[in-house]
């Protein structure tokens, strides 16, 4: 590699660390964009952004379906949730318990509303819930409810179901026509005392609940309906609210511990590798800024402390591949006859494959513990995966290509690179 290349790759690396640095934490409103940067951006989980859970036991019922509806109960409960603009909420099952994590919340009260009343869902013939018929149940037959509009433009509850309930909603609005239905969520009536009047027979599965309502009221008419949807009877057990203030101290000390370590990492570097060491500490530096770049904008990432510990580890990782293939560097120097470039060259082939090995057994153990551990378990596989991918890639290239570059300028100084011949011993007689 020629020297003005050479220049040119360390001018575009050091272009690429101050920008990618300081669009990660300044934010700017312009007439037509408003920017934030990338590292304020990456979403916290419940243990240091604070908020709301809540747990409940599943309750089996003998159903040959029971697990297939639990999973349907997961992603219905998970998208309420979404739907209601809690776009980091997560909900787990496990060993028959339902947990729900809203991180990140500004008014607890209403999530706990959301999250503390799955429940039946019932349409019946009679304002009495003893007397009345039960003519639809939620979990069986109603699919989905949200607000709509109707045809004045006024707020509104559309109603979606099944392929069972169509066919049953139909008999009922038939039978029902021009009179009232009654709406009972665990046993309360909420469509009140004069209940929803049939206007006419809805054959396609599509009904709009009408009325004098706002937004919000329609709003929490249909998360009354929509928590009535879930297939399998949820008991809650417990709800919490986490503060963030417990949160924040976590991040604080978290940073000031993972700057103080890197920064110690950086000196045993220099101090032991010399000019490698330095090169080595500009890839680290890469390192860093891609892996905060990518948990900022992958969507499945959300940041935990067992999550911040994966991103300690990934940069501990990093730092051992540069160990390892300085090392090998090291004794492709001084044990044969090579020149620097050509010991450099040896080195990185040699300790490629130890570099894989080791890596490889880890992304495995963080891709099990992703797939099937719990929220904060999944939140380390996570960050430990996308780190170890991020640490290999920059220690078998970025690094490499650093050094590749530093050999135009000057390829024969032992000193500078910290490399030694072995001394030759001969034998006196």
């Amino acid at each position: 590699m020629s020297k003005k290349k050479s220049i040119a790759v360390f001018a575009i690396a050091g272009i690429f660390i101050v920008l990618m640095a300081v669009f990660g934490v300044i934010s700017f409103e312009s007439g037509l964009y408003d920017y934030t940067g990338y590292v304020k951006t990456i979403k916290l989980g419940l243990d240091l952004a604070g908020g709301v859970s809540a747990e409940f036991t599943v309750v089996a019922d003998g159903d040959e379906n029971f697990d297939a509806r639990v999973t349907g109960t997961r992603d219905s409960l998970e998208s309420l949730l979404v739907s209601k603009g809690y776009s980091e909420a997560q909900v787990t099952y496990q060993n028959g318990r339902m947990r729900v994590e809203v991180p990140d919340v500004d008014d607890p009260d209403r999530v706990f509303d959301l999250i503390g009343r799955p429940a039946s869902l019932e349409f019946r013939s009679a304002a009495d819930y003893a007397s009345g018929n039960l003519l639809i149940e939620g979990k069986k037959h109603l699919d989905s409810a949200a607000v709509t509009t109707d045809e004045n433009g006024g707020y509104a509850v559309g109603l979606k179901f099944n392929k069972e309930g169509t066919e049953v909603f139909a008999q009922v609005t038939t039978e029902y026509l021009n009179q009232a239905i009654f709406i009972f969520v665990n046993g309360e009536n909420i469509s009140g005392t004069n209940g929803i009047n049939v206007q006419s027979a809805i054959v396609n599965g599509n009904a709009i609940i009408t009325g004098d309502y706002d937004y919000q009221a329609a709003n929490d008419l249909a998360t009354k309906l929509e928590a009535g949807t879930f297939g399998v009877t949820l008991e809650i057990i417990e709800s919490n609210l986490i503060s963030a203030t417990l949160g924040a101290e976590a991040i604080k000390t978290s940073l000031i511990a993972g700057a103080v370590g890197v920064l110690l990492v950086f000196i045993f570097m220099v101090l032991v590798y010399r000019m490698l060491g330095v090169l080595a500490d500009i890839a680290l530096s890469i390192y860093i800024l891609i892996i905060l770049w990518f948990f900022a904008v992958f969507p499945w990432v959300q940041l935990t402390l067992p999550g911040i510990a994966g991103i300690l580890l990934g940069i501990g990782m990093a730092v051992d591949a540069n160990v390892v293939i300085f090392e090998r560097i090291k004794d492709e120097y001084k044990n044969t006859a090579k020149a620097i470039p050509s010991a450099i060259k040896s080195g990185f082939r040699r300790a490629a494959a130890a570099i894989i090995d080791g890596n490889v057994t880890t992304i495995i153990g963080a891709v099990v513990l992703w797939l099937v551990g719990t929220a904060s378990i999944q939140g380390f596989g996570i960050t430990l995966f996308i780190s170890i991918l991020v640490s290999m890639f920059t220690a078998l290239l970025i690094t490499r290509l650093l050094i590749n570059c530093t050999l135009p300028f000057n390829s024969e100084s032992e000193k500078l690179y910290g490399l030694k011949k072995a001394e030759v011993v001969t034998d006196e007689e």
